[in-house]
This record gives structure tokens, C-alpha cells and sequence, in this order.
């Protein structure tokens, strides 16, 4: 996979905006933009890993595992830094993305 090199908020900027925007997320800009992601999962603050998880769940995408692992291993390391909003659009992507095991986790 190709590498993109944008910051962990320039990448769920970008998915959420396509997504708000109809654009359909497909082929190797997705595969780029998913290991990049992952690169930084690191990076993300409570609101990027909420929009990125809602920009997949909105467009019907299922993210790759890894991506989904380090999204959620970033919200349970930032957990006391998120707002209401942000729990809501993070559990309710888990879900819709049937990673209900993780939505339902009591440590999220």
C-alpha cells in the first residue's frame, strides 16, 4: 500500500468531508488513506477517531481490522478526553460497522 503524508487530522478531515460530500471512498486512495491512518493512530485526538469511524460507517466502507483495532485502541487510550458527541458517533460506527464486541466494551 501506498503511503499519504497527512497528519492524523488531515486524514479524518479529508474521509469525513468525501463522505458528507457523496464521494464514494474505493480502490487504492482507500487502501493509502486506511494505512496512514494506522501509521498515526497514535496522533488522533477523540474527534478525529470519531469522524473517521462515522465517515466509514455513514459511506457503508468497512475499514481494514488493523484500522479498526487502532481506532479503537486510541479511544480507549484518550477515553476521559471525549466529549458526549464524540462517544455517541464512536459507538454508534462501531456498531453500524457490526463491531458491536468493541461498541459494547466496558472500557469505551
Amino acid at each position: 500500500a501506498t503511503s499519504i503524508g497527512f497528519s492524523a487530522q488531515e486524514v479524518a478531515n479529508l474521509l469525513w468531508a468525501l463522505t458528507r460530500s457523496g464521494v464514494e471512498m474505493q480502490g487504492a486512495f482507500l487502501d493509502a488513506m486506511q494505512t496512514r491512518a494506522v501509521q498515526c493512530a497514535g496522533q488522533f485526538r477523540p474527534q478525529g477517531v470519531a469522524n473517521l469511524l462515522w465517515a466509514f460507517a455513514t459511506a457503508g466502507v468497512q475499514p481494514r481490522a488493523d484500522l479498526l483495532e487502532a481506532m479503537y485502541q486510541r479511544a480507549l487510550a484518550t477515553a476521559g478526553e471525549f466529549n458526549q458527541t464524540d462517544v455517541k458517533h464512536v459507538i454508534g460506527a462501531l456498531e453500524k460497522l457490526g463491531a458491536t464486541h468493541l461498541a459494547r466494551s466496558p472500557e469505551l
